[in-house]
Order: C-alpha cells, then sequence, then structure tokens
C-alpha cells in the first residue's frame, strides 16, 4: 500500500505542470516600462515619449538613427492601435543600467498603414539617471528564423571584369542558298568609379557561296561616376556596313550619364553627348559633321535567369537639320549555365538620309549563343 501512494504522487508530479518561475521585481518594473513605450507608439503620445526616452537616446543601425528622427517617424508612421510584447527577458541589471530583451508586434505597414503583421525582436539598454528610468539605446531586427535574425541580404557588387562572346548562324538550302554569320563579343572593366565598356560584333552573309554582304561595328565607352547618379563619358565609335551603303563611320562624343535607377529589377541609364563624325559611302560624297546623341539603356531583370535589355540612340546632325539617325537593339536574353546564354535580339538601324539605292531602314532578327568567362 505504501509503495502504491508513492507510486501514485510521482505520477501525479509528472501530469501536473510546474508553475512559470515568476519574474523578479525589476524585471516587472521595466517590463512595465516597455510596454509605457509600445503604448505611446500605438497612440501617438508625444509626451509619453518625452518621459521615457533619455536626452541622447539612439536608435543602433548603419546609420545609427539619433533621437529627434526616431521620434518623428514613431509619431507620423503608421503602426496601429495594438501591439502585443512577448517574450520579455531581462537579460542584465545593474544599479545604473539594464538590458532587456523582448519581441514588438504590431499590427500595420508603418509605410502604408495596410494590414500587416510587424514582428521585431528587440534589445534595449535603460539607464538610471537618479530620478528614474530613461531608455538610452535600442536595436531591433527581423524576428524571423533561421539566417534573417543575423544576417541582412545585399546584392553583391558586380565583378571587375566581364567578358563574353557570342555567335550566331542562319543557313538555308533549296532554291537558294544562303549563309549568315555573326559573332561579338563584349568586355566591361570596372576599376573603383571608372568603368569601361567595348564591344564588337561582325555580320557576314552569302548567297549561292558568293559574299554579299558584311558589317562591322565597334565602340568603346569610357565613363567616371561622380554621384551614385551622375557620371561623365567619353566614347568612340566605329562602323563598316555594305549593307546599308557605308563603307566607314567613325563617331566621337562625350557627355553626361544619368542614372535614373541603379538597383532592383528595373535599371535605367539616360545619356546625351555632342561630338563629331565623318562617314566615308560607297559611290558618294562624304559626310563630315558635328552631332547631338541622346541614348538610352533599359535592362529589366525578369527572373534570375531571364533579362530584357534595351539600348537605344539618336543621333541629330548639327549642320544638316534631315541627317538623323536612329538605332534600337531589342534583346531577351535567358540563362542556361552558369557560362552559357540564348539571346534573341531584334536590331534596329534607320537613316534618314541614305546612301542614294539604299532602304533607310535595317532590321536583324538574330538568335545566338553566349558564353561569358
Amino acid at each position: 500500500m505504501h509503495s502504491f501512494l508513492v507510486l501514485l504522487v510521482l505520477l501525479v508530479s509528472m501530469l501536473v505542470p510546474t508553475p512559470a518561475r515568476a519574474q523578479s521585481p525589476e524585471a516587472d518594473a521595466l517590463r512595465a516600462l516597455e510596454t509605457r513605450l509600445a503604448t505611446a507608439l500605438t497612440t501617438k503620445d508625444a509626451a509619453g515619449f518625452e518621459a521615457l526616452l533619455a536626452p541622447d537616446f539612439v536608435l543602433r543601425g548603419l546609420p545609427d538613427v539619433p533621437r529627434e528622427r526616431w521620434l518623428a517617424n514613431a509619431l507620423t508612421l503608421c503602426w496601429g492601435d495594438t501591439f502585443e510584447l512577448t517574450d520579455f527577458r531581462l537579460l542584465d541589471n545593474g544599479e545604473a543600467s539594464a538590458v532587456v530583451s523582448f519581441v514588438l508586434t504590431t499590427f500595420r505597414d508603418p509605410e502604408t498603414c495596410d494590414r500587416a503583421i510587424i514582428r521585431s525582436l528587440v534589445t534595449d539598454v535603460w539607464r538610471h539617471d537618479g530620478e528614474g528610468w530613461r531608455l538610452a539605446l535600442r536595436h531591433a531586427g527581423p524576428a524571423g528564423g533561421g539566417l534573417a535574425q543575423q544576417f541582412a541580404r545585399e546584392n553583391a557588387p558586380p565583378p571587375l571584369w566581364e567578358r563574353s562572346g557570342e555567335l550566331s548562324l542562319v543557313s538555308t538550302g533549296g532554291n537558294t542558298e544562303t549563309q549568315t554569320l555573326g559573332v561579338g563579343g563584349a568586355v566591361t572593366w570596372r576599376p573603383g568609379a571608372w568603368r569601361t565598356d567595348a564591344k564588337a560584333s561582325f555580320v557576314r552573309s552569302e548567297t549561292d557561296q558568293v559574299r554579299t554582304a558584311e558589317a562591322l561595328t565597334a565602340d568603346v565607352r569610357q565613363s567616371r561616376r561622380l554621384t551614385p547618379h551622375l557620371e561623365v563619358f567619353g566614347r568612340g565609335a566605329y562602323l563598316a556596313n555594305e549593307f546599308a551603303g557605308i563603307d566607314r563611320r567613325v563617331t566621337t562624343d562625350a557627355g553626361l550619364g544619368w542614372n535614373v535607377s541603379t538597383s532592383g529589377a528595373h535599371r535605367l541609364r539616360l545619356d546625351a553627348a555632342l561630338g563629331y563624325s565623318r562617314e566615308t559611302r560607297l559611290a558618294s560624297p562624304t559626310l563630315s559633321s558635328a552631332l547631338a546623341n541622346l541614348g538610352g539603356a533599359y535592362r529589366w531583370q525578369i527572373t534570375r535567369a531571364t533579362a530584357v535589355t534595351d539600348d537605344a540612340l539618336v543621333t541629330a546632325s548639327l549642320d544638316e537639320r534631315e541627317d538623323w539617325r536612329l538605332s534600337n537593339t531589342l534583346a531577351v536574353t535567358t540563362t542556361m549555365t552558369r557560362v552559357l546564354s540564348i539571346r534573341v535580339a531584334h536590331e534596329l538601324r534607320m537613316v534618314n538620309q541614305p546612301v542614294p539605292g539604299f532602304e533607310r531602314r535595317d532590321t536583324v532578327i538574330a538568335v545566338a549563343l553566349v558564353a561569358k568567362f
């Protein structure tokens, strides 16, 4: 009988949960202060903040947020009218300072005021100034799981060198045998604030084993960043295009580039420049003139593997109003491996005053295999 009673007591002690250990009076007092501070946040209570924040309060970050800016954010952004303060812990407690940690949950997006669950893991340092506790320092981060609690994920800086080459081939048979070969390459070098972009392409067309036309384009753009958005650049370009009756055209210009968007899925740069060109035409007088260039380069990263790019350039002669040109290349590139990609491109070239006997517009549609190395 005695053994049965002992066993019964043991079973009951295992089944009945042990009451949670009560927090110390110091922890209860600091939790009450944190609750007052969170209440001031949801009720926009400026006086409550003034009573609880130390004069040198700072929100730790990169960069730190000073007291005045933190107060402005607390009083103007949207935090909702309710909150939850959970997992409160007193980490360190001394006569003049204390460190606490807790999870603060609010239920509105601070910027849009849409319904949301905003959960932050907060660490606060309180300081006793002889009259009472004042909050001296706060650090807050996402209260998520895994690496999100430790690291902020950012895009890696672009590499110092980027190199690529591409090859396209179109061949037809039957009544007429045609072959069109296209090769190209590009190099980018980024030493600090400087950037060099060089590219070249060559297209050769044969019909019934007879060369019908060739086109060679090459250009180099040297730029230097002045601010995150503004840059200066100089550029040189060469064109030999039998398809359009141009033996060779050499152009140089210099100007300013404005990076409208430098991060995210959409990136856009606009260029404006002044320069000079000399064009030798087949069976036509040579043209030389000062010119003005307006251009743009757009990139849309649709997915990690697929991107759309569009490069446009409008050139206007400053000597002859009707002598203007347009070039535009729209391309979709899909990455297959770390090295190889497929690129589908549509290139449009317009010359408002073409060589006599040639059309104003040329178009090229090409599918190319691109290798990066």
